[in-house]
């Protein structure tokens, strides 16, 4: 039996007065929505320069809100509910016992009911939601795509009840999200991530199946080919059940340089089973995957450059902050001169130690690079620089002479292995330094072939 839909409607959601704690982009479109919908709403951030002026009347202590009236808190992902240390506005919420909940949750329970595709993993899972909507979408089908991706979901409309709602899911976000009902989910992987935050592998499995608790009845989960995920299956499901298998992989995958390697294979697999349980046919798949031009600072083709008849290519994959999602990288390329480094996740890369038969020499720089270089240096030549600066224009002179020695083509490649905090405010301005630089240096060679999603 399908249930009834959520009506935009504050009496229906229960919530009349809410609080909001953190005031970067979730938290402000969580507030623009409560607003729209004539919920009494207090805000918090610890910098009250992130409140814009027109909300300022709106800002209110935490220690100082009206927790006997308040319906629900929300927190923006960031912000520790429990460990490593909680936030003592979660500890007001216990006590108290108001809910702690997502933006996520929010729109569930204000927006009209649109289908929810809802995808998890600890690695790709970007790449997953843009290429599913980029199917639907060119397919014809209105979606709404945000999450973890990016954009709230919060600051979308809806796609209306037959369009989708394709959302990417941290398991921060899946711990405070307990209304998600979704048509289908999806875990593409896990791996060891965030456990200082989870306290450990256990818990962060057990945050990451809640995306499998309530899937409809008429829905479908999906995991990935890695059997770790078969324990996180509900004991009782209702919905259909598809392990991804080679044969799901669309041919045309091979044709596009932004699927380079074999996680991006699984990851379209994904998307596509996704796509064939909603009724789009493969020739529909097919275009689509071709024309998908992949994320920015995801395997992304940011330079390239003729050397001597052979390309010299560069790729940004600075959102590779742990040891599995660098080593898939690594899985993906032949002659790689890899720059990896920064604030390291974890103790050891037993991941991309598996994967180094394709490098030729690895760059290390920042908090990492001693640790790094103590596992990496008895296997693969290995240069300890400064700065992601000088490991860039280090490797890419060490490409280039490969490719003029032995005629054959290279790649400089950033896949960090590691968190950028140490040197950076974000990936983001890490990869764009290494773009910035990797574009200049082809220049210099006066045969810049291109930028972006080059061939």
């Amino acid at each position: 039996m399908m249930r009834k839909p959520i009506i935009a409607n504050k009496e229906q959601s229960g919530i009349h007065k809410i609080a909001i704690l953190g005031m970067g982009r979730s938290g402000l479109a969580s507030l623009k929505l409560a607003l729209k919908n004539q919920i009494i709403a207090y805000v918090f951030d610890d910098n009250i320069k992130q409140i814009p002026e027109e909300f300022s009347g709106l800002f209110k202590h935490y220690s100082d809100w009206p927790w006997e009236e308040l319906d629900s808190v929300v927190f923006s992902p960031g912000i520790p509910t429990y460990l490593p240390k909680p936030h003592p506005a979660s500890m007001l919420s216990r006590k108290f016992n108001v809910p702690i909940i997502s933006d996520i949750e929010l729109v569930i329970k204000l927006q009209t009911a649109s289908k929810w595709i809802a995808i998890t993993g600890t690695n790709g899972k970007s790449t997953t939601t843009a290429l599913t909507s980029h199917i639907l979408r060119t397919s014809g089908k209105s979606v709404s795509v945000g999450g973890n991706l990016g954009t709230s979901m919060a600051e979308l409309e809806s796609p209306g009840a037959d369009g989708f709602r394709v959302v990417e899911l941290s398991s921060y976000q899946l711990e405070i999200t307990p209304s998600l009902n979704p048509d289908i989910s999806v875990i593409l992987n896990l791996s060891p991530d965030h456990l200082e935050r989870h306290g450990s592998m256990e818990n962060y499995a057990i945050a990451k199946a809640k995306v499998l608790k309530n899937v409809k009845p008429y829905g479908l989960i999906i995991l990935g080919s890695d059997s770790n995920l078969l324990p996180l299956l509900p004991t009782k499901y209702e919905c259909y059940l598809h392990l991804i298998n080679k044969n799901d992989i669309p041919k045309a995958v091979k044709q596009n340089f932004a699927l380079s390697g074999p996680h991006n294979a699984e990851n379209a697999a994904v998307a596509a089973t996704i796509c064939r349980k909603i009724g789009i046919r493969e020739e529909q798949i097919k275009k689509a995957i071709l024309s998908f031009k992949g994320l920015p600072h995801r395997l992304e083709l940011v330079a390239s450059c003729n050397i001597a008849g052979n390309k010299l290519r560069v790729i940004n994959d600075s959102k590779a902050t742990n040891d599995a999602a660098a080593a898939r990288a690594l899985s993906s390329f032949q002659h790689i001169f890899w720059c990896a480094g920064g604030l390291a996740k974890e103790n050891s890369l037993p991941n991309c130690i598996k994967e180094l038969k394709q490098v030729n020499h690895v760059f290390l720089y920042g908090n990492s690079k001693t640790q790094f270089q103590s596992e990496l240096s008895k296997l693969i030549p290995t240069t300890i620089v400064e700065s992601l600066e000088e490991a860039t224009s280090k490797a890419f002179a060490a490409a280039k002479d490969l490719t003029l020695q032995e005629g054959v083509d290279s790649f400089v490649l950033l896949s960090p292995a590691a968190a950028s905090f140490d040197s950076f405010d974000n990936f983001e301005e890490r990869g764009k330094q290494f773009t910035d630089l990797a574009i200049k240096l082809c220049r210099n060679n006066l045969t810049l072939r291109s930028q972006g999603n080059a061939g």
